[in-house]
């Protein structure tokens, strides 16, 4: 193993767990004490860790960067594979709504793997932006707004405003929660009105969401499932609820 990523495997060990220890991570990484206290060292000069006593912690800036990390990691292959079953019906020249959350940003990252013709993408994620700004034939439009610290996203009213001025021919959301008799539920009030204005301004919703979502609660209420138009998801749907979706026509695709 390289030492670039040998230092990463100990960024991405402090993500996970928040401290790390020296021995540890010798034995893990087949390596010495001293080499691992150097990596630290170095790690520490660019203001990445803080080191203690037999180890290291990460620095406080990059506290909340580890809960959002650790959120991307996840049901992580879920995700991804949700992210190749959206892939295919986005097409050039299209206007798409990409909303906040860690299995969209995934769809972001397969989509930054090819070239585009003419794609705009609006989206309230920072991460997703970021990922999609330097993607040839994309233009990236990032909601304004009150930024959400929990999430790096935008929302508020100075966001919905921005949404019920546009049109989108495919908004790819996501959520929170769905409780059993298929609501769309969130933790924030500031996104409700964001996520209504898209679902009012799209073309065909599609709702991305892994199974731990999934008959769940959140104190806010957004809107009934049934106003979308498709779902992909690894959620395992019973007879009696894929005869719900074909009800009210919704396509589901089980990933």
């Amino acid at each position: 193993m390289l030492p670039a990523e040998r230092r990463q495997f100990i960024l991405d060990e402090l993500y996970r767990n928040k401290a790390v220890a020296v021995n540890e991570l010798a034995q893990q990484l087949d390596v010495t004490p001293m080499t691992i206290r150097r990596d630290l060292q170095l790690l520490e000069e660019n203001g990445l860790v803080e080191k203690s006593h037999g180890g290291a912690i990460l620095t406080e800036s990059l506290v909340k960067e580890a809960t959002y990390h650790n959120r991307k990691l996840v049901h992580i292959e879920e995700k991804q594979r949700m992210a190749e079953a959206a892939l295919p019906l986005i097409e050039s020249s299209m206007s798409l709504y990409i909303d906040a959350g860690t299995t969209n940003y995934e769809l972001a990252v397969v989509m930054a793997k090819r070239p585009w013709d003419d794609l705009t993408v609006v989206t309230n994620d920072l991460a997703i932006a970021q990922v999609l700004t330097s993607v040839s034939g994309i233009e990236v439009i990032m909601l304004g707004g009150h930024i959400d610290a929990e999430s790096d996203s935008s929302c508020g009213v100075f966001a919905t405003h921005m949404v019920k001025q546009m049109h989108f021919d495919i908004s790819f959301l996501g959520t929170q929660a769905i409780t059993p008799d298929w609501r769309i539920m969130t933790a924030n009030s500031e996104k409700i009105d964001v996520k209504r204005a898209c679902v009012a301004a799209s073309d065909k919703n599609i709702l991305l969401a892994d199974h731990s979502k999934f008959k769940k609660h959140k104190l806010y209420y957004i809107f009934d499932m049934w106003l979308l138009d498709m779902v992909i998801s690894d959620y395992c749907a019973e007879a009696a609820e894929q005869q719900l979706f074909e009800e009210h026509q919704i396509t589901f695709i089980h990933v």
